[in-house]
């Protein structure tokens, strides 16, 4: 088996640090801030099935624009975009 280097190491440990930054936000984003939403309007509004209700709302309106913010906003990384001269 090969043995990394130092610098292989480090590189290795920032690459999984920074995915762990990043599942740790998606986490947050897409389970706590609607868990606490809908806590939260069920405890205002008196009604369990009102928290279950705005849950709900929230999960399926992230699942469905998601994908299309993504497809709208451009990520950190990517490729050079070859233009034709004319």
């Amino acid at each position: 088996m090969l043995a990394l280097s130092e610098r292989g190491q480090r590189l290795l440990l920032d690459v999984s640090r920074e995915k762990l930054t990043r599942l740790s936000s998606y986490f947050g984003s897409f389970l706590v801030f609607p868990l606490l939403a809908s806590l939260l309007v069920g405890l205002i509004g008196h009604s369990a099935i009102l928290g279950v209700k705005t849950f709900l709302l929230i999960e399926l309106g992230m699942a469905i624009l998601s994908p299309l913010l993504s497809a709208v906003i451009p990520s950190g990384v990517r490729k050079p975009e070859h233009r034709r001269g004319k």
